[in-house]
């Protein structure tokens, strides 16, 4: 019985370190030229258009997409483990939905490329496994 209870309260811990619980206070500050970006609440007045990222099951999805210039992507946390949404690689000044795991459950992320061209993208906690490319045309 004993070493039931330490077994299951070894992964109830395991599972804790891999939600990605931590963060840190990194504010890389970037901004202007090709990329602008805003966060805010989930569940804003309805409307539509752009282009719509689901952040669930520790995945993007869809986690490759193509977008014209201009147009709006908007990032949405659906699950209750903590994400964020990083530029890893593209063109223009690098692009941050806030601090590493800053998004929570139910957290938006709006984000416009001006600049065409391919931009990849991770989830700062979760990388490598949880990542994506943008294709501005």
């Amino acid at each position: 019985m004993t070493k039931l209870l330490a077994l299951i309260l070894a992964c109830l811990a395991l599972g804790l370190v891999a939600a990605g619980c931590g963060g840190d206070d990194d504010d890389d500050g970037g901004g202007g030229g090709g990329a602008s970006t805003t966060e805010e609440p989930a569940g804003g007045g309805g409307g539509g258009g752009g282009t719509q990222v689901s952040m669930k099951n520790i995945q993007f999805a869809p986690k490759d997409l193509s977008v014209k210039a201009g147009e709006t992507i908007t990032f949405t946390n659906d699950e209750a483990v903590a994400h964020d949404v990083h530029k890893t690689s593209g063109p223009g000044p690098d692009f941050a939905s806030g601090p590493t795991g800053g998004m929570q459950e139910g957290d938006t992320f709006k984000l416009t490329l001006d600049e065409p061209g391919k931009y990849d993208y991770v989830c700062d906690v979760h990388a490598p496994g949880m990542a994506g490319t943008i294709t501005v045309k």
